[in-house]
């Protein structure tokens, strides 16, 4: 294969947002468009300069694509990525990587026999990738939070309220996919947005699952529960609480992606809102910036808490600076990655990730490598939120995730 890699993009709904991020990456061409809708299709198709234009997602593989982007509804995810890998291109699948333990398997199967061509296969998580949430990793690394063991992730996002992604139905009334695979399913099914990042902070898998949800209250037509919360216990025995909530209404932005973190020598939390921002304390910055302060009152009232005259007097209360905007450290934390990027990587969507997710790929095909969220970890990322749907159908019972990696599938 020659330097240059022509990519083909299956979905344009999604997929057109990994145009520009491509394109920002040296001898990199994306040469196909595929969607099955005629007029969408040629519309994306001219508004990005894309010639090659298919309909039928087997003649796409039939060109001489190198690399196949995979963003079409989540249940074809398997099969088209087998499909593409059978057909001797790389694959990148957008999330989830499967929606059964059967497909599960199948994508275990099929890209490890690939292997034996040099084909790579990974999972399109961008949140993983966001710039916070890579400082944080970088900060993990360096062991800057200590011993770390407990973590949140939610994501939250009215779908209801984004026209083209209505869970519903489709203009003709129909049930479009995700009525049968986002609100058709109970559980907190849709979870690698939020679990995603706290498994690489982690460097871990999830051992076993715990579900519940609210019941249906804003939509009570749909299977899923309005919120669901997924309580993870890792091989460690570490603490995830995972929260997914895709019915409920509110604004989605900044708390869509919302993560924190708690070791045993600082934590973090990102922004939720109203000005807010990520935000992390350090317990080495006690000995460096604290003030005494004298204050004409209870030491308790220095919190608002007043519980009533009797309770006047002089206290003496030290204060530390329990915050700092995570920004602060971007200077020394920032990884690589992220510090020169070229201008059209910030452009990219997802807050530039989707720059950085396209580029793990092809450096992984260009240096003969795996990328950085190869098929199993794109399983560690999927397998919790399928097995929460068989915890929350037993009241919320413990359930074990299946330890794929020594053939045990539950």
């Amino acid at each position: 294969m020659s330097d240059l890699i022509r990519v083909g993009i299956a979905g344009a709904r999604r997929g057109r947002a990994f145009v520009t991020g491509l394109r920002a990456i040296p001898n990199v061409e994306v040469t196909a468009l595929c969607d099955i809708d005629a007029d969408f299709l040629a519309e994306q198709a001219d508004a990005h300069g894309i010639h090659g234009r298919f309909l039928d997602y087997n003649d796409l593989l039939n060109t001489d694509i190198d690399l196949v982007i995979v963003a079409t509804p989540m249940q074809l995810h398997v099969p088209q990525s087998l499909a593409a890998l059978a057909a001797g291109k790389h694959v990148m699948s957008e999330v989830t990587a499967a929606v059964s333990i059967e497909q599960c398997k199948e994508l275990l199967e099929g890209v490890e026999a690939a292997k034996a061509s040099g084909l790579k296969y990974m999972m399109a998580e961008n949140v993983t990738y966001f710039r916070n949430n890579v400082v944080i990793q970088n900060m993990v690394e360096q062991g800057v939070f200590g011993d770390i063991y407990y973590a949140e992730g939610q994501y939250i996002h009215n779908l209801k309220n984004l026209r083209s992604n209505i869970p519903y139905s489709d203009a003709d009334g129909s049930p479009t996919w995700r009525s049968r695979w986002l609100t058709g399913v109970n559980g907190c099914t849709y979870a690698t947005h939020p679990i995603g990042p706290l498994l690489e902070w982690f460097q871990e898998k999830v051992d076993s699952v715990v579900c519940l949800g609210t019941g249906r209250h804003t939509a009570p037509e749909q299977l899923a529960e309005d919120s669901t919360t997924m309580l993870c216990k890792t091989d460690s025995g570490a603490l995830l609480n995972i929260r997914v909530d895709i019915l409920s209404n509110g604004p989605h932005s900044p708390r869509q992606n919302y993560h924190a973190l708690q070791g045993t020598k600082g934590c973090y939390e990102a922004a939720r809102g109203l000005g807010d921002k990520p935000k992390v304390w350090l317990d080495r910055w006690e000995a460096e910036e604290s003030i005494r302060e004298t204050i004409n009152t209870d030491p308790y009232q220095l919190y608002g808490w007043d519980y009533g005259p009797n309770t006047r007097g002089v206290g003496t209360k030290e204060i530390t600076f329990a915050w700092r905007p995570l920004e602060d450290l971007a200077d020394e934390f920032l990884p690589e990655m992220w510090r020169n990027p070229p201008p059209a990587a910030l452009a990219a969507g997802h807050h530039g990730s989707d720059y950085f997710i396209v580029k793990d790929i092809i450096d992984a095909i260009r240096e003969d490598k795996e990328p950085r969220i190869d098929v199993y970890r794109a399983l560690d990322y999927t397998l919790p939120g399928l097995m929460s749907a068989k915890s929350i159908a037993l009241g919320g019972m413990p359930v074990k995730v299946p330890d794929f990696r020594s053939g045990q599938w539950g």
